[in-house]
């Protein structure tokens, strides 16, 4: 085995120091500490590669992931097994969807897991099914980890002296470009990405290993808290190691195929980094962030050497408190695409300088200089470190889009202060994209400036400079609510198009003072990051206020009667819900209520009670008061018995019965989103299978001319086809009762938008645009539709799966990504659903998978009208008789595919020739648009597509 290598580095350690320590670990049991040495560590890996690839079989340069639920110190000798095997290993994080698995496998060539296929069971038994639902064809093997045993025979005690067989080595030779192992980036922005990591980064990565040895890190380093399918895993629980630096990493527990390893917890990170005695601790922000709130943490935390921390922001008083504590902290900040940025070993004179970093000697960066004081970092290639995604168009390097500052006085010192598309980190985890949002407000003639805030805060503001003409005294608390409620429509459009954890409250938004303009950069745009800084301390006010009480609230009744109650009540609700109108009978939650807006409106309520001189009332408000009163008519009566004194505390606790469900009755089932006073012709868009207005609210963001909603509601009549068909155009007629119209069908709707414009068309009216977005009529002619319309019980899951495929679809969405809070919450959802199990769901959410399924249900039975003869030449006549249908309009088409959208969620086979979803295949002449970068559900919100649909009318 040459001597470049991982494996090669290992059994040279093995040789020239084989009782050096590379793992250590607590014996709880025995209160002492085990070492797995050098020695035993390169035996175990050797041990590994017999099992995986016995006798050298098959060929050399294999890809095998690893997805597995295994003690560090199982894992990672069956990660270097694999390359003493000439295997290329693919960590893969198991928290992983089984889509976003698929395409880690499909982009590395891979066709080989090592699991634990116990404890992994559920998620290997989706990962199959998936496979088998979109590329059947793909080939895959899955095999058992070897067990703990197998790989360490004299676990923690093994020496020279026992009986071993090294594993033969081979012929091959690999050069500095050859892929040695995969990892892969978070998926923060979609799905991960597979990166092959090459013998050069590898060489790299031990050279900056190497670097900070010689005391410069004390050991035993713990990095228990670290996944070991990660880079910051790999690095110091491998790389380091290698390098005569040690790791403290937890005891052994899955000792069993049905056992789980140690979970890695604040409580227990620290126990076993004081049982292995470690001098230098390894972790993530939202750890230190739990210990800097433990006096015991903190006090043990002081006694180490160093911290190394990295993964994600770390709260700026936190890292002030630990400095001024005396704990050295030493940043980590890399990249999956370019290995380490920064040097971990500070100069003396930089230790207080906790939050910057150096940049590597090994390392070569060109700051590109934004405009507004800010640098992207951008990794040269040099000749010994080259990045492993090249992406820059002038020079091989590789742009981070990570935003930089530099240190006012220490130059060769950096600062991560964000991202090039500044997404907005909350301290739920999930993440806010401002500048769709921000592009919505800014529309309105009312505000000059816009700044979307709310990083490492539990909510979403926004920072508004108002228009000259729009005077406001920011000191006067009556002409803010005044303000707020005039701006109030456009930040109910901003909202219609985000996602629920995005959305912003009136609390939080706040006014720029005359006194105080918003900076801007020399082309006129605001500069965020300035703006933000100039205005911290009136944010942390607004935060803090949100905290204690509501910051508007709308006058309280002077008599505690429910005559008096309900309509403040009433009031309150819709201040706070993106509803205009509430009903005093209908449960809160199935108006729009959330936690998050339930939280807001008991602030109301409280602070209404309050200034009304009823503290003591407000004191006993329960905290679940919308989810115990759901209705304003159980509210009215409750606050009136609490005000006048007649409830016991049992009663003021207790929870009455929830009432049924009864869907909201609507009679707009065509509804103006947007007027434009020049543009004559709306144009009416057709929704997705969900059938409401807020992909159409999206759209209108961004579009220049009248855009009008159709939305489908329970009442709507689904089915037959023909009948959904004839109801929406006498819908669409009864606004506009001639034409020409223009048409357009988002997702799902495409069939339907088509049957619609021939009726208006038989009509003798002219339909003058046709656009298909995301999706095209002839994409229902596929091979496995035309199987499925063919089957009546495929016809009938395929309906009953729509759910999925909308969850699959926001997987993939670079808005959401396969992690997200919101795709959580819906798989769960459905879940439910399909069990049976509708408690605890919003009712609006069932009612929607009703409408998704009755929708898909009726639209199948149309196209199986299609359907001729069984025989040979049957599929290619189905799809003439579609295409010929299709094309019978006299109306000119057009079509929009989003990147990430629906031509994303195909099998790689058939996307090879749907690519473009089939609008090529289209007997009539289709203008097309793909889209680059957006998602099925971001190409609403997207501004290019805005700008094409507005040139297709004539």
């Amino acid at each position: 085995m040459p001597l470049d290598t991982l494996p090669g580095l290992l059994s040279r350690n093995a040789e020239q120091r084989p009782q050096d320590p590379f793992y250590v670990y607590a014996d709880v049991e025995n209160d002492s500490i085990v070492t797995i040495t050098q020695l035993e560590f390169s035996c175990a890996t050797h041990r590994a590669a017999h099992l995986l690839r016995p006798n050298r079989s098959g060929q050399d340069g294999k890809v095998v992931a690893i997805i597995a639920e295994s003690d560090t110190i199982l894992y990672h000798a069956v990660f270097l097994g694999l390359m003493t095997a000439n295997f290329v290993p693919f960590p893969i994080s198991p928290r992983n969807s089984p889509p976003a698995i698929l395409q880690l496998l499909r982009t590395s060539a891979c066709h080989h897991i090592i699991s634990t296929c116990i404890t992994l069971a559920p998620l290997l038994a989706r990962l199959e099914e998936h496979i088998k639902d979109v590329d059947p064809e793909f080939e895959l093997a899955i095999q058992e980890m070897p067990s703990l045993h197998e790989i360490y025979p004299n676990l923690g005690v093994e020496t020279a002296d026992h009986a071993f067989q090294p594993y033969p080595e081979g012929s091959f030779n690999p050069n500095l470009e050859d892929v040695v192992m995969y990892v892969h980036s978070s998926g923060s922005t979609g799905f991960p990405k597979a990166v092959g990591w090459n013998y050069r980064i590898v060489h790299y990565m031990i050279a900056y290993s190497t670097s900070d040895t010689d005391s410069k890190l004390h050991a035993p380093v713990a990095a228990m808290a670290l996944p070991p399918f990660h880079t910051f895993g790999i690095g110091f629980q491998v790389a380091t190691p290698l390098c005569g630096i040690y790791a403290a990493v937890y005891p052994p527990t899955a000792t069993r195929r049905d056992a789980l390893p140690m979970i890695p917890s604040p409580d227990n990170v620290l126990e076993h980094a004081r049982r292995t005695k470690s001098r230098t601790l390894c972790t993530v922000p939202a750890f230190m962030v739990e210990w800097f709130n433990s006096p015991e943490a903190f006090e043990y935390l002081k006694t180490l050497h160093s911290i190394i921390w990295g993964g994600g922001p770390l709260p700026q008083r936190v890292g002030d408190g630990y400095i001024a504590a005396g704990v050295r902290l030493l940043s980590a900040y890399g990249t999956t695409e370019a290995g380490r940025i920064a040097a971990l070993i500070p100069y003396e004179d930089d230790l207080k300088e906790w939050a910057w970093f150096r940049i590597s000697d090994h390392v070569k960066v060109r700051w590109e200089p934004q405009g507004d004081g800010t640098f992207e970092s951008q990794i040269l290639a040099t000749e010994k470190h080259v990045p492993l995604v090249l992406n820059l168009p002038d020079v091989k390097g590789y742009a981070t889009s990570d935003l930089c500052v530099n240190h006012p006085t220490k130059k060769h010192l950096w600062r991560i202060i964000g991202r090039l598309d500044d997404t907005i980190v909350h301290t739920s985890g999930e993440k806010t994209v401002p500048a769709p949002m921000e592009n919505i407000i800014i529309g309105s003639p009312l505000v000059k400036g816009v700044v979307v805030f709310g990083h490492e805060r539990p909510q979403t503001g926004v920072l508004l400079e108002m228009a000259p003409e729009v005077h406001v005294d920011v000191t006067d608390r009556s002409q803010l609510a005044q303000l707020r409620n005039k701006i109030w429509p456009v930040i109910e459009e901003a909202n219609a198009m985000a996602p629920a954890y995005s959305r912003i409250f009136k609390e939080l938004i706040l006014f720029a003072s005359s006194d105080k303009p918003l900076p801007r950069a020399g082309k006129g745009t605001v500069l965020r990051k300035a703006a933000i800084h100039l205005y911290a301390a009136e944010i942390d006010a607004l935060y803090n206020t949100v905290e204690e009480h509501a910051v508007d609230c709308i006058e309280a009744p002077t008599i505690w009667k429910v005559d008096f109650i309900q309509p403040w009540l009433m009031e309150v609700a819709a201040s706070v819900c993106n509803f205009t109108a509430i009903l005093a009978t209908m449960d809160l939650r199935q108006q729009g209520f959330d936690s998050l807006t339930a939280t807001v409106f008991r602030l109301h309520v409280s602070r209404g009670l309050r200034t009304g001189q009823l503290e003591n009332v407000a004191a006993v408000l329960p905290q679940d008061l919308v989810y115990s009163r759901p209705t304003i008519g159980e509210l009215s009566d409750f606050l009136e018995a609490l005000v006048t004194g007649t409830l016991t505390e049992s009663e003021i606790q207790a929870s009455p019965s929830k009432l049924d469900y009864k869907p909201p009755i609507t009679t707009d089932i065509v509804v103006e989103i947007r007027r434009d006073s020049s543009d004559t012709i709306p144009l009416i868009v057709f929704p997705g299978v969900r059938g409401t207005l807020n992909s159409t609210r999206a759209l209108a963001a961004n579009y220049s001319g009248t855009v009008w909603g159709v939305q489908i509601i329970e009442s709507t009549p689904i089915e037959p086809f023909s009948t959904l068909a004839e109801f929406l155009t006498a819908a669409i007629r009864a606004k506009r009762p001639n034409g020409p119209y223009r048409l357009s069908g988002y997702s799902g709707s495409s069939v339907v938008v088509v049957a619609v414009a021939k009726m208006l068309e038989e009509a003798g009216e002219e339909v003058v645009q046709l656009s298909f977005i995301d999706h095209f009529p002839l994409l229902w002619t596929t091979e496995d539709m035309y199987g499925a319309l063919r089957d009546p019980t495929r016809r009938r899951a395929r309906a009953e799966g729509t759910s999925e495929g909308v969850i699959q679809l926001l997987r993939l969405d670079p808005l959401f990504g396969p992690e997200s809070k919101g795709v959580k919450e819906l798989e769960a959802i459905v879940a439910k659903a399909a069990l049976g199990e509708e408690s605890g769901i919003n009712p609006d959410e069932i009612a929607w998978i009703s409408i998704r399924r009755r929708s898909m249900a009726s639209l199948l039975d149309f196209l199986a009208g299609f359907l001729p003869q069984e025989g040979p030449e049957a599929p290619r006549e189905y799809a003439d008789a579609v295409n010929r249908w299709l094309s019978s309009v006299n109306a000119p088409l057009s079509a929009i595919t989003a990147e990430f959208g629906v031509a994303a969620a195909m099998s790689e086979e058939v996307r090879r020739e749907w690519s473009d979803l089939g609008a090529a295949k289209c007997l009539k002449p289709v203008k097309h648009l793909w889209l680059t970068g957006v998602g099925h559900s971001g190409i609403m919100g997207d501004r290019r597509m805005a700008e094409f649909l507005k040139q297709q009318c004539p």
